[in-house]
């Protein structure tokens, strides 16, 4: 009967409430192709102020071009003490350069709710 407990015990909430990590990104990624930079600002974590946000999402548009393309390369999932960290890879296809991205997500334990942490643009092209 104790085992059976303990068992179940384990079986409560185990993953985001909301979207799941490749969702994020797709929401993400839908936005910046729509142009609507507050749309992807709203996936951010709470570090900075949301206008700050949309101003280095509009910077990177004027570097990169407009985003005509991006397909999903590979996802790792980390877990870590404070919640579950996420990286997906991207391949981007813009206007003015072809680029890797990635895309580094958190889900911490305190709220099951995924943000976007950071964006990172490489290209083999100077932005």
């Amino acid at each position: 009967f104790l085992l059976i407990f303990f068992t179940l015990s384990g079986c409560g909430s185990s993953g985001p409430v909301g979207p799941n990590a490749e969702q994020i990104g797709e929401k993400f990624y839908t936005a910046l192709m729509q142009g609507d930079f507050a749309a992807a600002a709203d996936l951010y974590v709470v570090k900075q102020s949301r206008a700050e946000i949309i101003q280095q999402l509009e910077e990177y548009q004027q570097r990169l071009g407009d985003l005509k393309s991006y397909k999903q390369k590979d996802m790792t999932v980390s877990t870590v003490f404070s919640g579950v960290r996420y990286i997906i890879k991207y391949k981007t296809q813009y206007t003015r350069i072809n680029a890797t991205e990635g895309l580094i997500m958190f889900q911490p334990v305190t709220d099951d709710v995924i943000r976007v942490e950071i964006r990172n643009v490489q290209s083999r092209r100077s932005l």
